[in-house]
Order: structure tokens, then sequence, then C-alpha cells
């Protein structure tokens, strides 16, 4: 006769988004029958302005032809600010980076196939108008550079930041009694390296391959790059 006790435990999954993200994710591991273990090693912040530049565009968002954002983080302060105005963010059209950041966004005209700037850079039409780009401080310039040399006026504003945060009661001694860690932003691979160097469980899961780059500049080559660059597809690519 068996007990709970003999029972095989849940595999055990650490999530490193920031805690004020993590939950989605969170969720879908639950539902799928693992383990979490929340390690948010990144918090994210208000622009270093306190996001007056970000409001500003967002109130002449009828001058612009394309809003373009590059992650749910991003998208998700651009509604709750056109909320807050009054704005029908739907009156220009828009682009997101990965299908997660459109579906926040409440849908987009353009998704290219693979989650990066540059690949929105790659399919982004040519044009004469105008784009307001409301991305994070840290975010690259693929997108701006190539929409630039397509004849567009690009206008770069910083929605948000990431900052590292060190998590409280953690040490790497939890890394080894943990099956799976996933990542799901550059931003959040250095801060982990940063509080715990290249210490990881066996599995490791990245959601796109802006993501793998970082694990890979980091020194961490043995990882999973989801198919599908969404909560879901981390989920299916953990199981």
């Amino acid at each position: 006769m068996s007990d709970g006790s003999s029972r095989a435990r849940r595999p055990r999954v650490i999530v490193t988004r920031a805690a004020e993200r993590a939950a989605g994710l969170s969720a879908l591991l639950r539902e799928s029958g693992f383990e979490v273990v929340e390690v948010p090693v990144t918090a994210t912040r208000d622009a270093s302005d306190g996001g007056v530049a970000f409001v500003s565009a967002m109130r002449r968002l009828s001058e612009y032809d394309w809003l373009v954002v590059t992650s749910p983080e991003g998208a998700q302060r651009v509604v709750d600010t056109a909320e807050s105005l009054g704005l029908d963010a739907r009156s220009v059209k828009r682009a997101a980076v990965g299908t997660s950041t459109a579906a926040t966004l409440g849908g987009a005209d353009l998704v290219p196939d693979v989650q990066t700037g540059s690949s929105l850079g790659a399919v982004f039409p040519d044009g004469r108008g105008r784009v307001l780009l409301a991305v994070a401080e840290s975010a690259g310039h693929a997108f701006e550079e190539s929409a630039r040399a397509k004849g567009w006026s690009v206008d770069r504003v910083h929605s948000y930041r990431t900052v590292a945060v060190v998590p409280e009661g953690v040490d790497t001694r939890l890394v080894g009694d943990c099956d799976a860690i996933t990542f799901t932003a550059a931003s959040s691979v250095e801060a982990w390296v940063a509080v715990f160097g290249s210490v990881v469980p066996p599995l490791v899961v990245a959601m796109g391959p802006q993501t793998a780059d970082a694990l890979r500049r980091v020194g961490i080559d043995s990882f999973v790059v989801a198919a599908e660059q969404t909560l879901a597809g981390i989920v299916r690519a953990l199981a």
C-alpha cells in the first residue's frame, strides 16, 4: 500500500519574472502540474523621467501613423495610459514584437514570426510617416534603424525601465532543489547571473531568441527555446 509520501513530487520550476508579472506564467505552470518557485530577479519601474515623455507622446497619438511596442509590459503601459487619457490606441496602426505583446495590446496589425526588433524591422513596410516606438530604456535599436532606413520618422520614447532586484531569503541551495528555470527576457538572465552566477537547474527554457542570446552571452549554453514565444509556449517547452 502506498501513501502520499511515496508519490513522485511534481517537477519544480523557477519563475524569474518580476513579481508584478509572474502571476500569469505561474498559474499556467500550476495548471499543468508543475510546482512553482517564484524568484523575481527584476522589477519594472517608470522610466527615469517619471514617464513624462511617454505620456506626452501618447497625448499626441493621433499625429502618428504607427504605434510600435516590443514587450508585454510596454503594451500594458500603452493600454493603461491610453485609458487614463481617454484615448483609443486602435486609432493608429499597431505593430508588436510577439504574440503575447500583441494580445496585451488588444491586437496588432503586424506581428513578426520571430520575436525580435530586427525581425519586426525586416517585415515593416516602406513608408513616409511617423512611428511612435514605446519601449523599455534597455531596448535595442534594431527596429528603429530599419524603419528609418525604410523612410519612416521614428520617435522613441521610454515607457518603463527594468531594474535588477535581489530576492530575499534565496540562495543557491534552492537551485539544486529545482528541476527547471524559465527566462522570459534578457534582463532576467542578466539579473539572475548577477545574483546566482551561472548556477541553474538542469533544464533552462528561454522565451525567445533575444533571451537565448543573453543566455549564451553569460555562458549558459544548454537550454531550450520555446517554439511559440508566449507564456503557453514556455509551458509546452517544459512539458
